[in-house]
């Protein structure tokens, strides 16, 4: 399925789930908190499978280095969307009044530029540039380098207990631990889908 038609769904979750979020964390309400940011995981998991469900589908006759280039194109923009999604949930939250933390600006304009190299490279590539075979090799590994190190971020958040924090950053770290389950879903269901586009046949070098 394109992308496109979700795109309204998946804004208006994001919209909704940064407002719960700022009215939460003014509250210092964890629960609330991590709700919000759960259902938008919860809309961009559906958005995952539903664009990318079709591709495990495939023909052996489709061209497979173009369908390999779509279909990494829009995960791409839903990665955007997450960066961007975090982006405005921190700016938004420590910009207002609630809980306070000085690195809240840089990990939020971060995240920000983040996401906004992700729309170019992903406007590049419905040009129908960075398409190539070795460039798409490239894009797997790095992803599955992503996905390691976010689930990394997971795992340290909790076990060092920072979730469970009373610190000005405790909703930074509900932010980043929401954003990195997203990522690492993103990355395992990107590479699951390139590898049955690809299907480790000689199309894939070059």
């Amino acid at each position: 399925m394109a992308l496109r038609p979700l795109l309204p769904a998946i804004l208006l979750a994001l919209v909704v789930s940064v407002v719960v979020g700022v009215l939460a964390a003014g509250r210092d309400d964890g629960l609330t908190l991590s709700l919000a940011a759960g259902l938008f995981a919860l809309q961009m998991l559906f958005a995952l499978l539903r664009t990318n469900a079709p591709y495990w589908r495939v023909a052996d006759t489709i061209n497979k280095v173009e369908t390999a280039a779509e279909c990494v194109r829009r995960n791409a923009v839903l990665g955007g969307l997450v960066y961007a999604w975090g982006a405005a949930a921190m700016l938004a939250i420590y910009s207002l009044p609630g809980p306070k933390w000085q690195h809240w600006w840089q990990y939020g304009a971060a995240m920000a530029l983040v996401a906004a190299c992700i729309f170019i490279y992903a406007g590049l590539l419905a040009a129908g540039r960075g398409a190539s075979a070795r460039a798409l090799r490239w894009l797997v590994i790095l992803s599955t380098l992503n996905g390691l190190a976010v689930t990394g971020v997971v795992i340290y958040l909790v076990w060092s207990g920072k979730l469970f924090t009373t610190r000005g950053d405790w909703a930074a770290n509900y932010i980043f631990a929401w954003g990195s389950i997203m990522l690492a879903l993103l990355s395992l269901i990107s590479i699951a889908t390139y590898l049955k586009i690809m299907g480790g046949e000689s199309e894939a070098r070059g």
